[in-house]
């Protein structure tokens, strides 16, 4: 078992999978495994050898957390620079000149980094996770706030149609079919800030939901469920609906500013998928 931050380029190229096991951050603990693939039906948590491509061509290796990759929160990639790994997701917003010695520390300036492409060594469920990173992103920046869902049936018990207002994309979200890898671009969330409350065992806990995706949500909340078993989860809506969610916590978060857990749906909820409006391709 090492701390995450100690992971070595060798400890990847001898075991390419390692499983996250407690703590949060940089203190994270992790164990290899001699596993070759993932599967988003997995009940823990894995971290995978990635390779990183910066935008003037130069060549890292690194990790991140491929099976949930609807965004940058939960894939948490990481390269490894000669003094240290080199991450693009952090709990608190960088400011200009800590980032810009994070870019030095791999002798780079800014403009030579993003956009970054990346690409998992690992395949989950028989396909590639690849696609780009625009910027780095912390939690703070993807916290935003909900519109009131329409709907006048206090009597119903799951989510009606509603309509979200998007919020400026980072970066476009639509993924890309080549040659059978699956391409993305990382995307910020959707709004989304509801009163939810959830059980897990014995363990029963009140919080606020954040940054929902297709995939998931991150709940903020004092107290955290672990990863592995399943957590039933209800979002409390306007009106006095409900919706009812089965997941699995795929990450941990223990900054008393951001403190609560992601959590990744184990299951397609339908009146789940109408909280987001359609795509029009343009």
């Amino acid at each position: 078992m090492k701390c995450i931050s100690d992971l070595t380029i060798a400890d990847l190229a001898e075991s390419p999978i390692w499983r996250y096991e407690e703590g949060t951050g940089s203190r994270a603990l992790v164990s290899a495994t001699d596993r070759s693939e993932l599967s988003r039906a997995d009940d823990e948590v894995y971290l995978a050898a990635t390779d990183f491509e910066l935008f003037d061509g130069s060549r890292y290796p690194g990790y991140c957390f491929p099976v949930d990759d609807s965004g940058i929160d939960y894939l948490q990639p990481a390269l490894f620079g000669p003094s240290g790994h080199v991450n693009f997701w952090t709990e608190e917003p960088g400011d200009p000149d800590e980032l810009a010695d994070r870019w030095q520390s791999i002798g780079k300036g800014t403009g030579q980094v993003f956009p970054v492409a990346f690409r998992c060594r690992v395949p989950v469920d028989h396909r590639t996770i690849s696609g780009w990173i625009a910027g780095v992103e912390s939690s703070r920046e993807l916290t935003v706030a909900i519109r009131e869902l329409p709907g006048d049936s206090e009597a119903d018990s799951v989510a009606g149609p509603a309509t979200l207002e998007r919020p400026p994309a980072a970066r476009p979200v639509e993924s890309r079919q080549r040659g059978g890898n699956v391409e993305k671009r990382t995307a910020r969330r959707r709004p989304a800030e509801m009163t939810v409350e959830f059980t897990q065992d014995a363990l029963h806990g009140t919080g606020v939901a954040e940054n929902v995706t297709r995939r998931g949500m991150f709940v903020r909340s004092a107290r955290t469920p672990t990863p592995g078993p399943q957590v039933r989860l209800t979002v409390h809506l306007p009106g006095g609906r409900q919706l009812v969610l089965t997941g699995r916590v795929v990450r941990q978060a223990g900054d008393p500013s951001s403190r609560g857990f992601g959590l990744r749906l184990v299951d397609d909820f339908p009146n789940y998928d109408s909280l987001f409006p359609r795509h029009r391709n343009r």
